[in-house]
């Protein structure tokens, strides 16, 4: 209360002069209809270009709220995409979808360390689980690594642990995408054999071997390779089409059959 005397104390001659120019153009609006109308129109113009500030600053602070509900319908697309894909390989097979899929936002992302990590803003009351796939429209990302109740912990597919199993588009030649640990737009894939017919530009997508990612997401494409003397493989650096650093919400995949098919192979292991 003492600051505000003490502002009118010190700009009373401002602020009187305002209300009796406030009062002025008050009188000369409306007594006077050519002036009348023109400080309407001069105040329409103006109200309405502050009108249109605040609807672009509220549209800004929506922008979240917008593409998390964007992300949430994509997660239900992709999900409906996984069934109709199947439905379409086996028409006499009415097998339900193998993946389902829930958005998450991205809080913190590491790209130029050698063992790299996300965090995502769901948990376990969202029913992630540890060794789910993490993937975008534009490629994989990681797998699910540790879980709370409201947060989950992914190891990036650049970190040196990282091992995918993918294949090249076109043959089904199987190869790895490990990470050499540099740069985070680029990776190598092994393994695929060197009677491939490999070029520049080949797309690497993921083989859907391990029930974590489904088959055909895509990652990346050739940029180079090589036959190395004495080994049966090529040597691949490829692009990932998603730049990784950039990268604000996700899908996390859940298999609906990666239990079975775990136990299965681990029974087949013990004979």
């Amino acid at each position: 209360m003492y600051n505000l005397i003490q502002f009118v104390k010190k700009y009373h001659f401002i602020l009187l002069f305002l209300i009796i120019e406030g009062f002025s153009v008050f009188l000369l609006a409306t007594n006077n209809h050519y002036q009348g109308n023109k400080i309407n129109t001069f105040s329409q113009k103006y109200v309405g270009n502050f009108h249109d500030g605040l609807s672009t600053i509220s549209d800004f602070f929506k922008l979240k709220q917008t593409n998390k509900f964007l992300a949430d319908e994509n997660a239900k697309l992709y999900s409906l995409l996984e069934k109709q894909r199947i439905l379409y390989d086996d028409s006499l097979n009415f097998e339900a979808s193998l993946f389902k899929y829930q958005s998450a936002r991205v809080i913190n992302n590491s790209v130029h360390k050698s063992n790299n990590y996300l965090t995502l803003n769901k948990g376990t009351r969202h029913g992630i689980k540890e060794g789910m796939g993490v993937i975008t429209e534009n490629g994989v990302v990681g797998i699910i690594h540790s879980v709370s109740d409201r947060f989950s912990l992914v190891i990036s597919v650049l970190h040196q642990k990282s091992s995918i199993s993918v294949r090249l588009k076109d043959e089904m030649f199987l190869g790895r995408m490990l990470w050499s640990g540099f740069n985070y737009r680029e990776t190598t894939v092994d393994d695929i054999p060197n009677h491939a017919n490999l070029n520049i530009g080949d797309t690497i997508i993921s083989s859907g071997n391990s029930a974590i990612f489904p088959d055909g997401i895509i990652i990346g494409e050739v940029i180079s390779f090589q036959k190395i003397p004495g080994e049966n493989f090529y040597k691949i650096k490829i692009q990932f089409f998603e730049d990784l650093n950039r990268i604000h919400y996700v899908y996390v995949a859940e298999s609906l059959i990666k239990q079975e098919k775990e136990l299965l192979e681990l029974n087949a292991k013990d004979d």
